[in-house]
């Protein structure tokens, strides 16, 4: 399947995109990994969609957008809730 082809839920770079406004308009509400992933994930039977998700948050942590927390948080960083910002101002 080319990348064109893959149906958006099973995009980890869009569904990155999704979390991170997600997490930046929470803030300071911080979910766990699976409440965040259950928020976005609309087939909780779809196994592809649900690891789509958990790759996506262990992405943004990554690129260092998701602070690197000992627990199961899922908290944006400073640069990313700036970032956002910016990104709403276009």
């Amino acid at each position: 399947m080319a990348p064109d082809d893959i149906p958006p839920k099973y995009d980890t770079t869009k569904i990155e995109a999704v979390m991170l406004e997600l997490v930046t308009e929470l803030h300071p509400t911080h979910l766990t990994k699976a409440a965040l992933a259950a928020k976005i994930v609309a087939d909780a039977g779809d196994r592809r969609e649900a690891r789509t998700a958990r790759e996506a948050i262990n992405g943004l942590r990554e690129f260092g957008l998701i602070h690197p927390r000992p627990d199961d948080i899922v908290e944006p960083t400073v640069a990313a809730l700036h970032a956002v910002a910016l990104l709403k101002e276009r």
